[in-house]
């Protein structure tokens, strides 16, 4: 029981953390066109919701950068623009099989902008998660941090960009959720010292049998 409590503090703490960078974070967003964030949560209702956050220029520069100038006339024909390069642009790949829906995907327009929409079709055991957002990738020095705020998803936060192409692959493990690349990299690292190993062994031998055919 004591147990559970602690877990249900420290997880608590981790929670109000976030949210506090969240809120510290956003407070530059509304001018930041190369900075958004991507936020997966529950409500009280149950519903897992996503919501991205960026500036209404950087909403606004990617409309015009994929249709053109003068391509909407009215807020409404901007909100559905977006809604199409969302459809496009954004994805969550659960267990390398099951790719989530997103339902009544809504825009709210302001200095800050919201993509808001709720999604369906996560599964209840979850081992991998590939998530790809290139909604703001046409944005010079574009940044998009990820946050999970969902039980049993990881707590760090994770930064998209043009380094890791606008998208991540997280993999549980051991009890621990790691970025798979940063695990693959930290196997080759591994594995470097016995290809140094083999290397000095080739060399070795090739030195032994020149030293023959000399004598």
């Amino acid at each position: 029981m004591a147990y559970e409590v602690s877990m249900r503090c420290r997880t608590g703490l981790v929670e109000g953390c976030l949210l506090f960078l969240l809120f510290v974070s956003s407070m530059g967003l509304a001018h930041n066109p190369d900075v958004s964030n991507c936020i997966i949560s529950k409500t009280e209702k149950g519903q897992i919701i996503l919501q991205i956050n960026s500036s209404l220029t950087a909403f606004k520069q990617e409309v015009v950068f994929r249709n053109g100038e003068g391509s909407y006339k009215s807020p409404e024909e901007f909100r559905n623009l977006v809604l199409n390069y969302f459809n496009s642009s954004f994805s969550i790949i659960i267990n390398d099989k099951d790719t989530l829906q997103f339902k009544n995907p809504k825009v709210f327009l302001g200095h800050e902008t919201k993509l808001v929409a709720e999604i369906t079709g996560l599964p209840k055991d979850i081992h991998t998660i590939h998530l790809k957002n290139e909604l703001f990738k046409n944005i010079y020095k574009n940044q998009s941090i990820v946050l999970f705020l969902l039980a049993k998803l990881p707590t760090e936060k994770y930064t998209l960009s043009s380094a890791n192409h606008h998208q991540i692959t997280i993999q549980f493990n051991n009890g621990n959720w790691t970025e798979l690349e940063k695990a693959e990299k930290k196997s080759l690292l591994g594995f470097i010292p016995y290809l140094i190993i083999v290397i000095l062994a080739s060399f070795l031998i090739y030195l032994i049998r020149k030293r023959k055919k000399n004598i």
